[in-house]
């Protein structure tokens, strides 16, 4: 019997995550009865507020209580007031997200360490093309979509699947996809070898005849015994994409097909190689490929991921990504080194003391080639100083041309005004509430 029935009182702790948010919605939209809390006030949990859900900050434990079930994520601590009176009704969100794929005839799971919330909603944006019934749970807000959810069908349901703390190893997808696999999240992993163990353990758990899409360099670092009776699709031996212009084109070739051309509004190499995978998995789970052409043509992108969010005062335009890995700040600024006519103004917040602290030499080597470098505190989210390594430790190793450190973002603001002319681009990078200083340049 599913735990989401309809007319099940179901709470959730930690409500304001982009995720869990997803998951309250869907809940709803699924006959249950919702509420939720969250430590502190968010722009999520306003808008949940705003749509009229029981949502709060703070902890009541009388709401986990009254509750059939109780919805926790990885950041809430076992004595957690709500978690300890909801008891042995209280199931871990990766747990809860295995549930509601149950509902659906196939799941695919789209995992890595940078990538998953644009190839979903990539794979979404086809779905929606074609004549499959599908829903999808994507750690953003699909602008396609205007929500991170979409609920229209029961065949087929895309969801991110999240290393951190295993979550992921809760699902048995149809399909697994791995983009890639570096190390993160030192707070649960020791080591890159950890990882790896991790990810071999999430191919495996792909149902018996599924798919497995490895990306590029994923498979050495697969365990082969992860492959049995599945069906195994490596990037560079059994598919791979060539860019065709400057435009979003590219060429989609597959091993004993047709090459085929699709395009995508998305910027930068790093979202053609995105767009390619999510191509082929759409494609290996039978949508048309008019279909996946529409669908990758109309790709309005994810908020918070390269988004423009105004200019400054001098006429320079902002940009925001949720950036927060040295991968992923790279690639950002290679798409920006392609735009700007002069410098590369990176503003970066560090996203918990743990990350910084065991990819500091990554992080170092590639802030220092901004042109201006502004650092802002950490982002601690569930972590205290002693865990790791502070922004201002970080600040301290770079060698940017010019570099500033603030405490505030209206004093990271004032500077940017200031100093940022048209032909420079600000990059506002970080996954915390950086998002806050990008939008103060908004124009409307």
């Amino acid at each position: 019997m599913s735990m989401i029935e309809k007319g099940k009182r179901i709470h959730f702790i930690g409500v304001g995550g982009i995720s869990m948010s997803a998951l309250f919605k869907i809940a709803k939209r699924l006959g249950a009865k919702v509420s939720g809390s969250d430590r502190s006030e968010s722009e999520r949990l306003k808008a949940l507020k705003k749509e009229g859900f029981d949502v709060y900050v703070g902890s009541n434990p009388s709401y986990a209580e009254r509750a059939d079930l109780t919805v926790y994520t990885a950041a809430i601590a076992a004595n957690d007031p709500e978690r300890v009176a909801a008891g042995e009704k209280a199931i871990s969100r990766s747990a809860f997200l295995a549930e509601i794929c149950e509902l659906f005839e196939k799941t695919i799971a789209v995992s890595g360490t940078h990538g998953k919330t644009t190839v979903s909603a990539m794979i979404a944006c086809c779905l929606a093309a074609s004549k499959i019934g599908f829903s999808a749970h994507i750690g953003g807000v699909v602008r396609n979509f205007n929500d991170t959810i979409f609920l229209s069908g029961r065949e087929v349901f895309v969801t991110e699947a999240c290393e951190y703390k295993d979550g992921f190893l809760s699902l048995a997808p149809s399909v697994g996809v791995v983009l890639n696999v570096e190390f993160d999240h030192g707070d649960y992993f020791k080591d890159p070898e950890s990882v790896f163990r991790s990810f071999s353990a999430f191919v495996k758990k792909v149902k018996t005849g599924g798919v497995v899409v490895l990306g590029d360099g994923v498979a050495s670092h697969i365990d082969e015994c992860a492959y049995a009776h599945k069906n195994v699709y490596k990037y560079g031996e059994d598919f791979s994409f060539e860019p065709l212009d400057e435009n979003g084109g590219f060429c989609l070739k597959v091993k004993g097909e047709k090459d085929r051309d699709f395009l995508t509004p998305a910027k930068g190499r790093h979202n053609l190689y995105n767009a390619s995978i999510a191509a082929f998995t759409a494609l290996k789970i039978g949508v048309e490929e008019d279909a996946v052409k529409m669908g990758l043509a109309a790709f309005l992108g994810v908020k918070r991921r390269y988004e423009r969010t105004g200019t400054t005062q001098g006429g320079a335009p902002v940009v925001h990504d949720y950036a927060h890995h040295p991968s992923e700040i790279e690639a950002v600024m290679k798409v920006a080194a392609s735009e700007a006519k002069g410098r590369i103004i990176v503003v970066f917040e560090p996203h918990t003391y743990s990350r910084t602290k065991i990819l500091f030499d990554d992080f170092r080597r590639v802030l220092s080639n901004a042109d201006v470098l502004i650092l802002l505190p950490t982002y601690s989210a569930r972590e205290t100083p002693e865990m790791g390594i502070s922004s201002k430790e970080l600040f301290c190793a770079c060698s940017a041309r010019e570099m500033y450190y603030f405490s505030r973002y209206d004093a990271a603001k004032i500077l940017l005004d200031r100093i940022a002319k048209a032909q420079d681009l600000v990059l506002i990078l970080g996954a915390g509430n950086v998002e806050t200083l990008a939008l103060k340049f908004s124009n409307d």
